[in-house]
């Protein structure tokens, strides 16, 4: 099937507008490289996703709920599936109470920022991580000493089977970067967090000094997906790495970060392939040096699974 055959087909239940076949995913994730899916389509409501969604399953059809792209690398030979982006009813947030309630394809960044100016506090963790809200409930995010699983009340999520359910916080399965979302294919269609009244000032000045951290330790300047592996048992995965002395390590345009060992960058000329090789090279010099496993962060798509 090809990707106009895809779009075609979901043409049926979406605006035409928001069907984009073999579309290059450079664009949509946050390296800036990589190769293209069958087709993404971007959704605004519940019943258009649900739809959308069984379409894709009748069809047997591969596909990824795709946030801000932050945590995900396409591979250069495509995805062979479709891509659904959370718009419309999805990017909303409110605040009411000591309650935030935001959509799967929120912003986590801007949700934390709006409970600041309600004086809530509790979310200042958030303020510089760039991915939506699914993602953050997805991987249990955190920053800085904050999580999700220490704020969130309630999900809503849509299963498999087009159902509707809420999940309270002993439901989620949360552990370090992981959830019930990683194991099931559950939807994050909104999430309720609980925060506290706080001092704006305060507020304000605990963001403004976790912002100057990110900017002096991490390589913003560059494109990236933050840090490339999880943190193993044995301690963390970017002190690892610079101790087997692989800072400025590189492959084609894709380098390890020598601001900060976690990251791998986008140079300017990377490929997703120059990535892959470059994470699966840090990977064994760890291991060969410290019998170190590092396990990846982030998402890869594609047919090879190199990684």
């Amino acid at each position: 099937m090809t990707g106009q055959d895809v779009g075609q087909m979901l043409s049926e239940y979406l605006d035409e507008r928001y069907i984009h076949p073999d579309q290059s995913m450079a664009e949509y994730t946050s390296f800036r490289t990589g190769g293209k899916a069958l087709c993404l389509v971007e959704v605004h409501t519940v019943e258009e996703l649900r739809r959308v969604l069984t379409c894709v399953r009748k069809k047997f059809l591969p596909y990824v709920i795709l946030g801000n792209g932050t945590n995900t690398l396409v591979e250069d030979e495509g995805y062979n599936g479709v891509v659904v982006k959370l718009g419309g009813d999805f990017t909303k947030i409110d605040v009411t109470g000591y309650e935030v309630t935001c959509g799967g394809g929120a912003s986590f960044a801007a949700a934390a920022r709006q409970a600041a100016e309600m004086w809530l506090t509790g979310m200042e963790f958030a303020c510089g991580i760039p991915g939506t809200v699914g993602g953050a409930v997805r991987q249990n995010a955190g920053a800085f000493g904050g999580q999700v699983s220490d704020i969130v009340k309630r999900v809503r999520a849509l299963t498999t089977a087009g159902e509707e359910i809420v999940l309270r916080p002993h439901e989620l399965q949360f552990g370090y970067r992981n959830s019930i979302f990683c194991q099931r294919k559950y939807v994050v269609l909104d999430a309720v967090f609980e925060l506290k009244k706080g001092d704006k000032n305060e507020i304000n000045a605990k963001i403004d000094q976790f912002a100057k951290e990110r900017r002096e330790k991490q390589p913003l300047d560059l494109p990236n997906a933050g840090c490339i592996f999880k943190n193993p048992k044995e301690g963390f995965a970017a002190k690892f790495i610079e101790d087997t002395g692989l800072a400025g390590e590189h492959i084609g345009g894709a380098m390890v970060s020598r601001k900060h060992c976690g990251f791998i960058v986008n140079a300017g000329t990377a490929t997703a392939t120059d990535i892959i090789d470059l994470m699966n090279k840090v990977r064994s010099e760890v291991f060969n040096t410290f019998s170190v496993r590092l396990e990846p962060e982030i998402t890869v798509l594609g047919q090879k699974k190199r990684y």
